[in-house]
């Protein structure tokens, strides 16, 4: 990560789902992400514990990928002021990344389709800015009334989540 990316001016954000796996900070299993804005990217700092780990004392990489997944799918929703569905996504691994490490998980907005579609980018970065796993990914984008026609959440939920998203940014 950039030293002019960490002087920036990063705002922190609201959590919505308190039982997600990924950021629910309710969730005892979960990776309790947190995250914050610039207005033009979000990031998460996360330090992935050892029940998270795949050999040894690496990191699992579907825990890595669900990492990106996050951060692309918090980015594509604050950004875009929409909700949000990954349609598909690439990882790259590129450095080993052990638990108990201080990460930096950040995304941002590659390319917008038309109405509907959003391409994303995920990074994640150690302690000594070297990027250790990055991503792409297209996400669908969704109105509230689309979004509920899906039956994903209840109407309490729905409403909620259309709440905050329309409060973003104020």
């Amino acid at each position: 990560m950039s030293d002019a990316m960490r002087e920036e001016r990063w705002e922190p954000l609201v959590g919505l789902d308190k039982g997600c796996f990924a950021c629910g900070l309710e969730n005892p299993h979960g990776l309790h992400m947190t995250f914050e804005s610039n207005g033009n990217r979000l990031r998460s700092s996360v330090t992935v514990k050892r029940q998270f780990r795949g050999w040894s004392t690496l990191v699992h990489g579907g825990i890595l990928s669900t990492l990106l997944d996050e951060v692309m799918g918090w980015t594509a929703l604050y950004l875009t002021k929409r909700f949000t569905l990954t349609k598909g996504m690439q990882v790259n691994f590129k450095k080993p990344v052990r638990i108990d490490t201080p990460l930096s998980v950040t995304g941002y907005v590659k390319e917008r389709i038309g109405d509907r579609k959003v391409v994303m980018v995920g990074e994640i970065w150690d302690a000594e800015g070297d990027l250790c796993a990055s991503s792409h990914g297209e996400f669908v984008l969704f109105t509230p009334e689309q979004f509920g026609t899906m039956g994903i959440m209840t109407e309490d939920e729905l409403t909620e989540l259309a709440r905050a998203v329309s409060a973003i940014g104020r």
